[in-house]
């Protein structure tokens, strides 16, 4: 294998080696929905604490804000219908989409 031979293969590899770094920050994996994480129940102690609510229309300080346009929100799936996802104020813990909080933060 002759020296330009050799800088080719290496300039080669080095550019196959990037485009699959680089294409794996340009495509985030998206969360995957597990069927064992429940819900969160309105009663639950947390839910209580932040004046969870299943359907932010209910809430009348909600003001248009939902979970579906809070920062701690991330989508996962639907479930019967509904949009849910995961939610930093409820580890462990799915909310729906419609849902609002007093932890509600605005989406940067």
């Amino acid at each position: 294998m002759s020296s330009i031979q050799r800088r080719q293969f290496l300039r080669f590899t080095g550019w196959v080696i990037g485009g699959i770094a680089l294409s794996q920050l340009s495509f985030p994996r998206e969360a995957h929905a597990d069927p064992k994480i429940p819900l969160i129940d309105p009663k639950d102690s947390v839910a209580k604490a932040v004046k969870y609510i299943e359907d932010y229309k209910k809430a009348p300080q909600a003001k248009g804000n939902r979970c579906a346009n809070c920062s701690f929100y991330k989508k996962v799936e639907l479930r019967t219908g509904k949009e849910v996802g995961t939610c930093l104020i409820f580890p462990a813990k799915y909310v729906y989409a419609d849902a609002y909080c007093q932890s509600w933060a605005k989406k940067a």
